[in-house]
């Protein structure tokens, strides 16, 4: 039986991206636009210091440009500034998710916005407008292919990631729809990315392709490169490889465009652990388990842990031996927050996955596949169930869908400057890193060099 034909995607989406105005979003979309940019390059000052981030700058090199390098106070050029920031805004895996996507749509959308700038002229009303028209392109697209797409092992981070960031660097450049849909054509062809590579470096490269991957496709498209322009929607097109024709829903690409906007609804999902977002709802409850006292470490016999059936391939590494395994292992990340207290930066060293403590609470755990949450059907209604039980036979169970920082759990101001101030204090100090953020939330004020300048 034939695929009905499919909608004009590519061409749908090149005229929402650029006919996106700052004036004409609704005020929460400016606002969390605002938000996600500063949390992005938060997670990125973070790792300025990270091995794959000396590794990023040492193969790009110093070829001068009018762009920076976040928190380095280097200038590159476009190309190799979204391609260093984007590896650096990953390299935690502390940035942004959303369930339309199954991925981060930020960590690929903030470094090409903000490394194009410069040499666009875009101020902060310009770069809030492309900020939100990447995203809603990469979730609108990622409501339209998942679970099909994710269930192959493609990571959509790379994948709809690059076509995030191609929208919105067509938007920087102001593009005009027919250029936009070749952008978007040019992206199709750039996008990968194997969630076999999670738990290495390779995993924020995936978010440094898709930023360079976007800046490239639109300068490309500028300069008059062509491409199909259904690209997306064509037979032996992006939906038809990626995910198979007959698994796509391509009229979930455009239903609400330009009227709903996904990064409101059903709005980013902001992260406190620098793990995977599977590992939050777990984390939290351990956590406040032991603030509460109703969890004690050192009396703990037996940890049965619950989850989705996403865990079998996102959360591979049963026995992590490294700190970047340890960021996609629930069995580390359980016995962390057990062991030490906290999972922050510095409980993903090689030296704490490999810690006696860890192996003796590791050897407590039992992970398992929950019965109801065994089939793609069932993503929209995740959760972690935990039960724990005390040598002296007292048990924890808590049962949870959403980690803090989700929408329904959302943060408060404080909090979303704290993870701020938290990040980039080692690179700007505290001070100053109080004062970058409140900046960042006044962006649509500010002009393209003060908007440039900021990070």
């Amino acid at each position: 039986m034939k695929n009905p034909p499919v909608p004009p995607v590519t061409r749908a989406l090149a005229d929402f991206v650029s006919a996106i105005a700052w004036d004409r979003l609704p005020g929460n979309v400016r606002q969390e636009a605002k938000l996600a940019i500063a949390d992005t390059v938060a997670g990125a000052l973070a790792a300025v210091r990270e091995p794959v981030a000396k590794v990023a700058l040492e193969v790009v090199g110093r070829e001068a440009g009018p762009a920076r390098v976040w928190g380095l106070g280097m200038a590159a050029t476009a190309r190799n500034a979204a391609f260093v920031n984007g590896v650096l805004a990953h390299a935690h895996d502390i940035d942004d998710t959303n369930p339309s996507m199954r991925g981060h749509p930020s960590c690929p959308v903030v470094p090409a916005i903000l490394a194009l700038a410069p040499e666009a002229g875009a101020d902060g009303k310009e770069l809030i407008a492309a900020y939100v028209a990447g995203v809603d392109v990469a979730c609108k697209l990622g409501r339209a292919v998942n679970m099909a797409h994710y269930n192959r092992g493609w990571h959509t981070t790379l994948t709809l990631g690059t076509l995030g960031a191609a929208a919105a660097s067509a938007r920087v450049l102001r593009l005009d729809p027919a250029q936009t849909a070749m952008a978007l054509a040019v992206g199709a062809s750039c996008a990968s990315g194997l969630v076999a590579n999670f738990g290495t470096m390779t995993k924020p490269v995936h978010s440094g392709f898709a930023a360079q991957n976007g800046v490239m496709a639109a300068l490309l498209a500028r300069a008059g490169v062509t491409a199909n322009p259904r690209a997306i929607e064509a037979g032996n097109g992006f939906f038809d490889l990626f995910a198979g024709l007959e698994n796509v829903r391509p009229e979930l690409a455009l239903a609400g465009l330009g009227e709903r906007y996904d990064l409101v609804d059903p709005g980013n999902i902001y992260k406190q652990y620098p793990t995977c977002s599977l590992t939050h709802c777990a984390i939290d409850m351990i956590l406040d388990g032991i603030a509460a006292g109703s969890i004690v470490p050192a009396q703990v016999e037996r940890i049965e842990c619950a989850v989705g059936y996403r865990c079998e391939n996102t959360l591979p590494y049963h026995d992590a031996t490294t700190g970047l395994e340890g960021k996609f292992s629930m069995e580390y990340c359980l016995a962390a927050a057990l062991v030490y207290g906290q999972v922050g930066f510095d409980e993903f060293s090689d030296d704490k996955v490999n810690a006696p403590a860890i192996r003796a609470m590791h050897d407590r755990i039992h992970l398992y596949t929950h019965p109801d949450l065994r089939t793609p059907e069932s993503v929209p209604h995740d959760f972690t169930d935990l039960v724990i039980t005390h040598t002296d036979g007292r048990r924890f169970h808590g049962r949870e869908s959403y980690a803090k920082g989700d929408p329904k759990k959302r943060w408060s101001p404080g909090e979303f400057k704290g993870k701020f101030v938290r990040c980039a204090t080692p690179v700007l100090g505290a001070g100053k890193a109080a004062g970058v953020w409140d900046v960042a939330l006044r962006l649509e004020s500010l002009s393209c060099a003060e908007a440039s300048a900021l990070f």
